[in-house]
């Protein structure tokens, strides 16, 4: 079973991690690398755990559904979440604390570039997926 609402208490914790984010990349000049890096690496095991949960409970739950709607909305959000998880590894590798202190400013239009995919992505799955999975709860 899905606990759905432990994955919207993580998306909420997610956002909360992007908000902080927001202010540290709307700062004029780098925060502390140790209290950057802190919340990156707090960013990336909130999302790593969710998307484990996501990836192996629920989409697998949603896309094996006799339901074409329900198994087709999973699927694709299945697939453009790797996506998105593929960019926001690749963000991480690139910007080191080097090529943050060179590039402030590129760091910080992509950071939130990303920011923004994160959150859209979080308010599609509680607009669209979840509520295929609180239909499929109440039919059970």
């Amino acid at each position: 079973m899905i606990n759905l609402s432990k994955l919207r208490h993580e998306h909420g914790t997610i956002l909360t991690i992007v908000a902080k984010l927001r202010q540290l990349i709307g700062r004029a000049t780098p925060p502390p690398q140790l209290h950057l890096f802190a919340l990156r690496h707090e960013l990336t095991a909130t999302l790593v755990s969710h998307l484990k949960a996501e990836d192996w409970v629920l989409y697998p739950r949603l896309m094996a559904n006799p339901d074409v709607t329900i198994a087709t909305t999973a699927q694709a959000f299945s697939k453009e979440m790797g996506g998105l998880a593929a960019a926001y590894s690749d963000h991480c590798k690139r910007w080191s604390a080097s090529a943050i202190a060179a590039d402030w400013p590129g760091y910080c239009r992509e950071s939130e570039t990303l920011a923004d995919a994160l959150a859209n992505r979080i308010q599609r799955e509680n607009r669209e997926l979840y509520p295929l999975l609180e239909t499929l709860d109440q039919a059970a």
